[in-house]
This record gives C-alpha cells, structure tokens and sequence, in this order.
C-alpha cells in the first residue's frame, strides 16, 4: 500500500513538472541584483555537463531585467541581445558603436580588446613579444565600458571574437561542457567587485613572498645555488626566497620529469641542510614540480595507474612532448590526486616552503587524450579539449585544499601560469609565461598585467628582467627591474644554463650579478620593494576584502576618460601610485599623462639609470 501511495504521489506532484520543464532554449535567472544567469538548454549530449566550479552563489529566482524569447534575451536596461550561436556550440551578444572590451585572460594585447579575435585555450608560447595573443591563462570574463561585464562559465577549448568579424558582434564558442553565461551590471570596478563575489576572493599572500626572490633557470648543483647567494649578499641585496627549476629532481633537461625527489647526490649531498640552512637566514626554498611523468624516470612505473588515458581506457604515451616519452597525471582522480601530494609531503618534511607548477596549461595535452571526472558527477572518459582550460585549476586546487586540511595555519605560496575563473580563491600566483628577453617582450608585459587583474586575477607577475633568448642587455633587465618593484610579485627569472645547453642565450637573473654600473640603481628598487612592503601588503588586504585590484590600467580608475586612451605603458599600483614603465632602449624620459593620484604620489621611472 506504501508503495502505490508513493508512486501515486510522484504523479501527482513530479511527473507535471518533468513535462512542463524547458527541454532546450534559454533559461534566465538572478543571482542578485547586479548578477543574471543564463543558461542555453541543448539536446546535444556534449554541452549538457558543467564541469567548472568556478561559480560559488546560486541563482535565486527569475530574471526580472530580462525580456525572453525562444531564441534570444534581451535586457533593456543595458540593450544588450543574447542568442545562442547557430551550431549551438556558444553565445553571440551586441556590441554598441563606441563600447570598449576589457579581460580574457594573458594577451600581450592592448587593454581595449574590441576588434580582436583570439583562441580561449590555455596555450604556451615560447619567447613571445607585442602582439601575442594565445598565451597561458585564458579567462573568459570581459569587462565592457557600457555598465556590465560577461562571464562564460565553460573551461573548455573555446574562441572568442570581440568585433573583428562583424563589428557590432561578441561571439563566444565552446567545444564542449554547458553552456551558462553570467551577466554583471555596473561600472568597470563594480563589474570586477561583483565577479570576485561570484567566483571567489583571493587570501593574503605569505607577507615574505612580496620580497625579493632568486630564481632562474636554472641552479645546477648546491655549489652552484651558494655561489649566488654569496654574492647577493655581499653586495648587500635582500632577498626572502630561492626557487629551484627543474634541475633540483635531474641533472639534464630531457628526460628526468617525473623524478620528483633528489636524485643527484654529488650535486645535491644534503638538500635538509641546504634548506635549514636558508631558513637560518629566513630565507625559504621554493621547488617546480610538473603533472607529467616520464617512462625514463623513476617514478613511470608507481604513476602509471594515475596518468590520463586513450579511448581503450589505457594509460595515454604522450607522442610529442619536448621534455620526453611519457604522461600525464589525471588530476580530476582523487587518487591520482594523492599520489602526487604524497611526493610534496616528503618534500615539504624537509622545509620546502613553497611550490612553482610549470606546463599547468596543460603544454601537451592532446584531443585523443581523457580524463575521468565521475567522481565529480561527469563521464569517466571527457576528452582532453573539454576540460583543457580546467586542468591547471584543479592542480592549484588540489594544493590549496591540502594546506586547508594538514596545515591550515600556513599560507600557501603556489606559483602557476595556467587557470580558469575562480582560479584566484585557490591561491594561484601566475605569471605572464616565458616571454621574450627583450624589449619587445618588455613592451607586451604592462597591457598584459592589466589584462589579468581586469579578468579576475590579481596576483599576476612577469618573469622579471626577461626568460628566453636575448642580446644580454643590462639596460633591458634594470628597466624591467625597475618596473616590476610594482607588480605584485618581484620574481627575475631567465634562462642561465650555461653548460648545461651552450646554444642557449644564458644570463644571470640576479641583480648582484648584471654589472657594477647597474648596480647602485638595482639595490636603490630593491630596497625600495622593501620600504614599501607595508604598502603592499595593504594591497593584499584591500583585495582580499574588497576585491580591489592590485595592478590596474587607466580605466579602471578614469572610466570613459578619453584622456588616459593610449597610455599603455602607464598603470596603478593600488589606487595612490601612478607607474610610468620604460619600454624603450635609450628612454630617460617619457611623455606621460600627469594624473593626480589621492595622495599624490607619481613614481616616475625614467630616472637616470646609471647615476
């Protein structure tokens, strides 16, 4: 009798609802009142799972500011017009005569990104300048000048056309996973504001990371590593941190990713007390790691079970991949997951302080490649392009969630240069990738910043002084130096392999080490990172309370000024600093726009650098 009843009742009161239930088209709804969702049903299978956990406030009712039809929404309040791209793949919305697009994530681009169209895959490119648009973290959050910003919440391989096909035309494609864009009303900072409470606000940084750090690539031996510090020190240069580049688990370039431990003893006899020692000092030791493991190292055979897999469900050989024969991690497994975290557990037992994830893109991930998300309510073979965008989110992840669970009084120090949206409440401290050492490669760093903090990322630093190629230019390295005191993150990072690979452009990326002539100048912004240390770790608090930025260009803080237009060399530090970066050979001065920060503070760069 129990039984009828309940099968009674579930036609009663579900069965109407499961006829009367939109089966494909637009479904809009509030989060509040600054924030709409709109969902597109389809009745295609490859856009119905939502992979991305980028969104933390549910929606809460039906959208008042909308006008629905069967193909398209409108919201009079901002006429902007919403329809669902023909293939069914994506969103297209309307583009006003005059509006401005900001965001999208890493494009050595100008910050207005109307009239531009470019992938939304994160991507690696090697020795990048000016122009290059594809780069590592790849957001698909714009801010536009007309009093709203758009977020496509869809981590998979994707494009976006801002106005360069068709002028008047937004269009936002997909390759897979459901189809949900989020609409923000208000002006630029309100727009950034609200994203942040929608997708996550990102914790105060260790206050020691907004020192100085040595890093390069890349430290070869003990000795090696001393011999530099030494120097630093003797020249009288503070510094808070070492990073260690891949060197650390191998003694060559290829075919020792996936070791995961010390294994060259003569280079490395005692890393615990190399690493006691630094924190003598008060200096900590930051290590790489990567998510691919090799079959030449010793690891292969104990992370075979975790890596990716081909269709067949086996254990996927990656066929071209620079660094060697091998695989790559599944990081959606919750046991691959602990596998890999058990190797930075034995790393962190001996006082590594912080963590550096390199090729997080993922830089080789190919579309026969699957993961498996079941556990996360999704198939057990998701083909690579569908969760691309993902995988380096889910790797920052994956580390944040285990310092919350075994070490909740530490803050976690997470370099990566790949992510999604909300990537930011994990902790990520990105960076612009392995850009240019050169002037050209300068040049794209300001508008690229700006670009980041405008998508939601407020921790995104460059690898000071330059990482690839290069003529060895001191002045070069000092002006980026110099620049780079005001980002948030002060990292010189630079190819310097010597031996190791005599063809390659090698030079130092520590300041101690470019030149007596420079280094009066050097010291002078190194001590001024630390004068200003206070400052900036207000900054820190600001953002992680407000969601204020770090970095901003001119129209965060002069919306719809056509004064600060084409001033892309120039940016805010917090909101009372006005940086002015040289990226010219031979520039001591600059034609700059004079605007009068709260307190008036201008920090102007072009100073006689050899004086």
């Amino acid at each position: 009798m129990k039984n009828i009843f309940s099968t009674f009742l579930w036609y009663v009161l579900f069965l109407p609802l499961v006829f009367t239930q939109k089966q494909t088209g637009f479904v809009c709804e509030m989060v509040n009142e600054k924030i709409i969702k709109i969902k597109y049903l389809s009745t295609n299978p490859d856009f119905q799972f939502l992979a991305s956990d980028a969104v933390l406030l549910p929606a809460k009712g039906p959208c008042t500011l909308c006008q629905e039809e069967p193909d398209r929404v409108y919201i009079p309040s901002l006429d902007l017009t919403v329809i669902s791209r023909p293939e069914g793949n994506g969103f297209i919305t309307t583009l006003q005569e005059d509006e401005e697009i900001y965001g999208g994530g890493g494009r050595a681009l100008p910050v207005n990104r109307r009239g531009y169209t470019f992938p939304l895959d994160n991507h690696p490119w090697y020795a990048y300048g000016y122009g290059a648009d594809h780069l590592n973290f790849s957001v698909p959050f714009f801010i536009s000048s007309k009093g709203y910003g758009l977020f496509f919440d869809n981590p998979s391989k994707g494009h976006a056309d801002i106005g360069k096909t068709n002028k008047n035309i937004f269009d936002l494609r997909c390759s897979g996973g459901a189809l949900e864009l989020y609409i923000i009303i208000g002006d630029v900072s309100q727009v950034l504001s609200s994203y942040h409470a929608l997708t996550g606000f990102q914790e105060m940084v260790p206050k020691w990371s907004m020192g100085l750090f040595l890093s390069r690539f890349g430290y070869t031996s003990e000795k090696n590593v001393k011999s530099v510090t030494r120097k630093m020190e003797k020249k009288g240069f503070p510094f808070d941190a070492v990073i260690f580049d891949l060197f650390w688990f191998g003694d060559s370039i290829k075919s020792t990713m996936g070791n995961l431990d010390w294994v060259n003893k003569k280079a490395w006899p005692d890393p615990e007390k190399m690493i006691s020692g630094f924190m003598k000092k008060n200096r900590k030791t930051i290590l790489i790691t990567e998510p691919y493991v090799l079959t030449t190292s010793l690891e292969y055979k104990n992370a075979k079970p975790f890596l990716a897999k081909n269709i067949n469900g086996e254990s996927y050989q990656l066929p071209h991949f620079y660094f060697g024969k091998g695989g790559l991690l599944d990081i959606f497994r919750k046991d691959s997951k602990e596998w890999f975290l058990s190797k930075y557990q034995k790393q962190m037992d001996i006082g590594v302080a912080g963590w550096w994830g390199d090729l997080g893109e993922p830089e080789s991930h190919p579309e026969d490649l699957y993961h498996n998300l079941s556990e996360r309510g999704g198939p057990s073979l998701v083909p690579s392009s569908f969760v691309h965008n993902l995988y380096g989110h889910e790797w920052t992840k994956m580390l944040y969630q285990y310092y919350k669970e075994n070490n909740p009084n530490y803050k976690l120090f997470n370099l990566n240069r790949a992510g999604f949206g909300g990537s930011q409440r994990f902790g990520i401290i990105p960076w612009t990738g392995d850009v240019s050492r050169s002037w050209d490669g300068l040049k794209a760093q300001v508008p690229l910043l700006c670009g980041m903090s405008l998508s939601g990322i407020p921790y995104i630093h460059s690898d000071a002084g330059g990482f690839a190629g290069g003529e060895k230019d001191p002045e070069l390295y000092t002006r980026w130096f110099q620049f780079s005191v005001f980002t948030p993150i002060l990292r010189p990072h630079g190819t310097a392999v010597y031996d190791i690979d005599p063809g390659a452009v090698s030079y130092p990326s520590e300041p101690a080490l470019i030149g007596k002539e420079w280094e009066s100048v050097l010291k002078k912004f190194s001590f001024l990172r630390y004068e200003m240390l206070p400052h900036n770790y207000n900054l820190s608090y600001k953002h992680y309370r407000f969601g204020y930025p770090l970095i901003a260009p001119m129209v965060y803080y002069f919306p719809g000024d056509t004064q600060v237009k084409g001033f892309e060399n120039q940016f805010f530090w917090g909101s009372d600093i006005l940086v002015a970066a040289v990226v010219e050979k031979g520039k001591i001065t600059l034609n700059y726009i004079y605007l009068k920060p709260t307190n008036g503070t201008l920090f102007n760069l072009p100073i006689l650098i050899k004086n």
